[in-house]
């Protein structure tokens, strides 16, 4: 074949086509133009050079393996001695590259005269003269024909596999050792949103930024060099110019056949970890005032004492209260309750008194530190202050409201105190502020300190029951039995019992003041009638008859429409009789709504529910409202019940009471009947049923079980 140096017929070398040889360059080394032309006359892939009129210039022995000559007889033809044109891309992007005088980069087919077609990646450049004139071009051609035929052949063999891989929801790949994608399903090609033809061949640098291909390449390599069979995440820029998150897992692949390969999995969790970022706010936010919870406080606080310590500074922690918040949330609503809320948070915020962190505890709690009060003096006047500010009236109704606040302060010691414990102090003391008359605050001292904190330690401690209060064993029924002049069982009243850890079992009246005053007892009271009707049910399915269980109503409950319906459906549930559930309420529970208590009560005596007074002549209405109350039984307060066996007048007091019940049509029950004497003068004044440690103490479920059978 021609030399390098005689490519040409009319003597035109390469070099003298590219203009390289400019006016006054230094004419180029022979022996170093022999070397590189030596060179590119190798090279795998096809190299060459043409003129404006399309000949060729200069052709290497991969070209000529090509079109299946000598190299030396390609020079000076043209391409339609060798391809078919029609059929060939060959033209389109000569011309390109010789119109535009840019470098055009393509996948282009060639096919022969003999009708067989190779696919080629081309790269042509315009070759210019000494005054920047379009003289030829410059080629590279790489066959990509197998590489293509053999990602056509693997997909056409599997094309049950394929069709599967393209609808899983999680994107699937395969690349070769140098990162181009040999397959990809539909995620894929929707993430960057290209036909599969379009990015087989590429690489993850011609599809997204540098930087974040570079890190998919060394995810890549650490595969190939069998050390990244774990699961990564990773991110990818789609072509929307988003970052998606994929947890990917990659593995070594060999194919029958084919060069080591890469197969990813890949699973996008940009949404999972939008969500995870929320879930930590919100486990360290507060939902109604975007300000920090007591999780994140109780941190910064921690935080606020290292650096307090170091400096030889006392820290304030103050935590303020509304007062008779309930009575705002009972009586106007929720809603204006959350708006209260969010307002004095705002409030706090654009306080004139600088603040550390600044925290909603919960309900309608706050607290904040007092960062630059250098002395108790100056703590006082700040909180002070911050009182004074919160106390202007607040536009949420018709009618300005007026709050005031109690507030609790604590001073840091040195490294003595953590923030639970310094947390804890100023709730004590904000508690004794409203224990002494509210509307004020108070600092933590030792005095006070023991006593209420108890009382917080109660709080906290019957806070996390009642909100784990289903399927847990802290919470329990007792039950106690009420009797008939015969001997026989009538029913049971159901007694809540809390078994406190660490402490043991907790009467009612130790915990049921405080959890009406913390709002807890609906929830509660919801649970008591739910057990109850268990039991109920329970004891009719063992076999041991219907037998009634009276449970004993809040005063939230009673205020609460809600209340009948959710009776009604336990009922329904449990297949619980007419009569066979019991409701017990005093008088003063009428009180505060006595027309809502009363439809509420006519609703529940409709419904099957029966009816009693609870602790009947110790109220200042009881004639008042006697008469509108739907009741089907009076139960006779242990004051009256305790002296009637030995006082005449208390006997005479309990016959009358009796003698009222029954016109009325109500039957009567005696509570606390201790002795023999009591139940024999009660039962001389025609009483009905009786309750009282002489037949039984309240008991658990399972030994007032073993009772009911022993009655059997």
């Amino acid at each position: 074949m021609n030399t390098p140096q005689e490519p040409a017929a009319d003597g035109a070398a390469p070099d003298d086509a590219s203009g390289a040889a400019a006016a006054g360059a230094a004419a180029p080394d022979p022996v170093q133009l022999q070397r590189l032309w030596t060179l590119v006359d190798k090279l795998d892939a096809c190299f060459y050079v043409k003129d404006l009129e399309g000949r060729y210039l200069f052709a290497n022995q991969a070209l000529g393996a090509v079109f299946g000559t000598d190299p030396a007889r390609i020079v000076g033809q043209r391409d339609d001695s060798f391809v078919d044109l029609a059929a060939s891309g060959i033209g389109a992007t000569d011309t390109q590259a010789l119109s535009t005088g840019e470098k055009v980069a393509t996948d282009e087919v060639v096919c022969m005269m003999d009708g067989t077609c190779r696919t080629f990646r081309s790269v042509k450049l315009p070759l210019f003269d000494a005054e920047r004139r379009v003289v030829g071009l410059c080629g590279i051609s790489t066959d990509i024909t197998e590489q293509r035929r053999a990602v056509d052949e693997l997909i056409e063999r599997n094309a049950l596999l394929n069709t599967i891989l393209a609808n899983v929801d999680a994107a699937i790949y395969l690349k070769d050792a140098q990162g181009r994608y040999l397959y990809a399903n539909r995620p894929v090609l929707a993430l960057y949103d290209r036909e599969l033809g379009d990015l087989i061949g590429r690489t993850d640098r011609e599809l997204m930024p540098p930087e974040s291909a570079a890190l998919v390449a060394e995810y890549d390599a650490d595969v190939f060099a069998g050390e990244g069979g774990a699961v990564r995440e990773e991110t990818i820029v789609g072509a929307d110019g988003n970052k998606h998150h994929f947890r990917s897992r990659k593995v070594k692949l060999q194919l029958p056949g084919q060069p080591t390969c890469l197969i990813g999995f890949s699973t996008e969790i940009t949404e999972l970890r939008g969500l995870r970022t929320r879930l930590e706010q919100e486990r360290i936010t507060d939902s109604l005032t975007g300000l920090a919870n007591r999780v994140m406080f109780e941190s910064a606080l921690e935080e606020q004492l290292v650096m307090a310590t170091l400096g030889g500074a006392r820290l304030a922690v103050v935590i303020i209260d509304l007062d008779q918040f309930k009575y705002i949330n009972n009586n106007f609503g929720q809603a204006v309750g959350d708006q209260l809320i969010q307002l004095v948070g705002q409030r706090l915020q654009q306080s004139n008194v600088v603040l550390g962190s600044l925290a909603r505890l919960s309900g309608d709690e706050f607290a904040f530190t007092l960062p630059l009060a250098e002395t108790i003096e100056e703590v006082a006047h700040q909180v002070e202050q911050i009182r004074a500010f919160l106390a202007q009236p607040y536009p949420v109704l018709r009618q300005p409201l007026h709050l005031t606040f109690s507030a609790g302060v604590a001073l840091s010691r040195g490294s003595l105190h953590g923030a639970a414990e310094l947390l804890g102090r100023a709730e004590a003391a904000m508690y004794s502020a409203k224990d002494n008359g509210r509307d004020q605050y108070r600092f933590y001292s030792p005095e006070l300190g023991s006593t209420v904190a108890r009382r917080v330690e109660l709080e906290r401690d019957l806070r996390a029951a009642v909100g784990t209060t289903v399927g847990t064993a802290e919470f329990a029924l007792h039950y106690q039995p009420k009797m008939r002049r015969d001997g026989s069982i009538a029913g049971f009243e159901a007694l809540i019992r809390w078994n406190r850890p660490g402490v043991g079992l907790v009467a009612p009246d130790n915990f049921i003041p405080l959890a009406e005053q913390l709002g807890l007892l609906l929830h509660l009271g919801r649970w008591v009638i739910e057990q109850a009707c268990r039991q109920i049910a329970a004891w009719r399915d063992a076999g041991l008859g219907t037998i009634p269980v009276a449970v004993n109503l809040s005063t939230s409950q009673l205020t609460s429409a809600a209340l009948p319906d959710y009776v009604f459906d336990l009922m329904r549930e449990h297949r619980i009789e007419p009569g066979c559930l019991e409701m017990e309420l005093t008088e003063s529970m009428m009180m505060s709504d006595p027309d809502l208590a009363i439809a509420i009560l006519h609703r529940l005596r409709s419904g099957g529910v029966a009816l009693s007074i609870d602790d009947f002549g110790t109220g200042f209405s009881s004639m008042s409202y006697l008469r509108q109350l739907p009741v089907n039984y009076l139960k006779l307060d242990r004051s009256f019940v305790q002296n009637c066996a030995v006082d005449p007048k208390d006997a005479d007091l309990c016959a009358g009471i009796m003698a009222l019940a029954h016109k009325l049509d109500m039957h009567v029950v005696a509570e606390g009947v201790e002795t023999a004497e009591q139940h024999r003068t009660l039962a001389d004044c025609d009483c009905d049923l009786f309750q009282g440690f002489l037949f039984s103490r309240p008991m658990p479920a399972g030994a007032a079980t073993e009772f009911l059978r022993g009655m059997h």
